[in-house]
């Protein structure tokens, strides 16, 4: 099976990444240097049991239970494990995370993704 060469056009490529993280069943979060959330699907508002509106421009890091796991990130460009999120209900659940750098629109931003465990 050969795949049309269209598909590596990057204005495509875009649309099908930005597709599959919408409708991805984990939690994906893009926060800027101040810590705030600029972006988030639908799964990780669901993850952390808010509505997008809420979450943007919110600072991220204070509802995982080990904050040095955000600073491990920032200092590494990369961090990876289990946290136990305090969800905006009040419940907490345990997640798996991996955070990392990387830049867009040639500026840099961190991104989360986040999934429940044990459910």
């Amino acid at each position: 099976m050969t795949t049309s060469p269209s598909l590596a056009r990057p204005e495509i490529q875009s649309q099908l990444i930005s597709e599959a993280l919408g409708s991805a069943s984990v939690g994906f979060l893009v926060w800027d240097e101040h810590r705030s959330y600029i972006a988030a699907n639908a799964a990780a508002c669901e993850i952390l049991g808010t509505t997008l509106e809420e979450l943007l421009g919110q600072v991220g890091g204070h509802t995982i239970e080990s904050p040095e796991a955000v600073e491990e990130a920032l200092a590494a460009g990369f961090a990876s494990g289990k946290a136990r999120v305090q969800r905006s209900d009040g419940r907490a659940v345990e997640v798996f995370y991996v955070t990392f750098t990387t830049t867009t629109a040639g500026m840099p931003f961190m991104a989360t993704v986040v999934a429940p465990l044990g459910q």
